[in-house]
């Protein structure tokens, strides 16, 4: 377990420009494990003194079992703790100039992983996804103010887990059993994107069955998923039919990713990401390794989607 998690910290402090080491701590401030980006030996023991500075701040300031981020800058260091779950705290130490965004864009998805190695999920990627690192660009530009509303579609074969993709986002529940969709089901969900800006995601999820797909469904669509399962090829080779499909009706440039679905079942994987994203390419798509049932990657990739739209508009 600890060579996973100092593997995925590694991963994380080569992505950002100025970190010098990352630790994790229990909700406690006991330290769980650690790595120095730098040179510095001195520098998990600066870790450790702030954590011991700060811990109780925070659990003040902070509900024991909430997500927090929170940066606290000193003369030469920029500090920033996160927690995405009950089990631990993810501390970072970085130079000053460090991006406040890419900061939390990327230690927020790195501690939801975290959450989910403690919970002995090791299947977790430890790799840190292509459009996480977009997402953590993007958001440093400039928002518009205001409310706004999107359609978005989900696409792919019967049974790859659109539905369960929904509901994990919507609700942050999984059921191991559902009915399958049979038409159209409509859902909807709210992101405060900065305390200006909301978005508001109409989700169509449609059934996998060919002859349902409808123009009705795709009309008027802002973007869309393409849902796969890691599990059965033939789901791979369905994705230039789907987004025919998409473009048949939608004649706007829309953004489009490949969702790789069930990658929590290590033991029936036969897609790999290599392939994936060699499909990706192909058609000039983003896409993203994710699980339903552990929730791995799903905020983020429709968070993206959410950051998309807004430039397209």
């Amino acid at each position: 377990m600890e060579n996973l998690l100092v593997t995925l910290l590694k991963n994380y402090a080569q992505e950002v420009d100025g970190i010098l080491g990352v630790t994790v701590c229990d909700r406690g401030g006991l330290v769980i494990t650690s790595y120095n980006a730098g040179d510095d030996e001195l520098l998990l023991g600066a870790i450790s003194t702030y954590i011991d500075s700060y811990i109780q701040r925070i659990r003040k300031e902070f509900n024991v079992e909430s997500n927090f981020f929170n940066i606290t800058t000193t003369e030469n260091k920029k500090f920033a703790f996160c927690s995405m779950g009950s089990h631990s705290i993810l501390t970072t130490i970085a130079e000053p100039n460090t991006s406040d965004v890419e900061l939390r864009v990327l230690s927020e998805h790195v501690a939801t992983k975290i959450e989910l190695l403690l919970s002995e999920n090791e299947q977790v990627s430890l790799e840190i996804p292509e459009i996480v690192k977009v997402l953590s660009k993007t958001r440093a530009g400039k928002l518009p103010n205001g409310d706004f509303s999107s359609k978005l579609i989900l696409t792919g074969d019967f049974k790859v887990g659109k539905t369960s993709l929904i509901q994990r986002f919507v609700t942050n529940r999984f059921q191991e059993n559902y009915m399958s969709t049979l038409g159209v089901e409509i859902s909807k969900k709210i992101l405060d994107l900065t305390p200006d800006t909301k978005f508001r995601f109409l989700i169509w999820d449609i059934g996998g069955q060919k002859m349902l797909a409808k123009p009705g469904f795709y009309n008027g669509a802002n973007a869309a998923f393409i849902v796969i399962d890691r599990t059965r090829p033939d789901t791979l080779e369905s994705v230039p039919r789907w987004y025919n499909e998409i473009k048949k009706t939608v004649t706007d440039d829309i953004p489009v990713v490949i969702v790789a679905n069930k990658s929590d079942l290590t033991s029936k994987i036969v897609l790999s990401e290599e392939e994936i994203k060699d499909e990706a390419r192909k058609i000039g798509f983003h896409y993203i390794l994710t699980s339903a049932k552990t929730g791995e990657n799903v905020p983020e990739v429709f968070t993206y989607i959410a950051y998309k739209i807004l430039e397209t508009m």
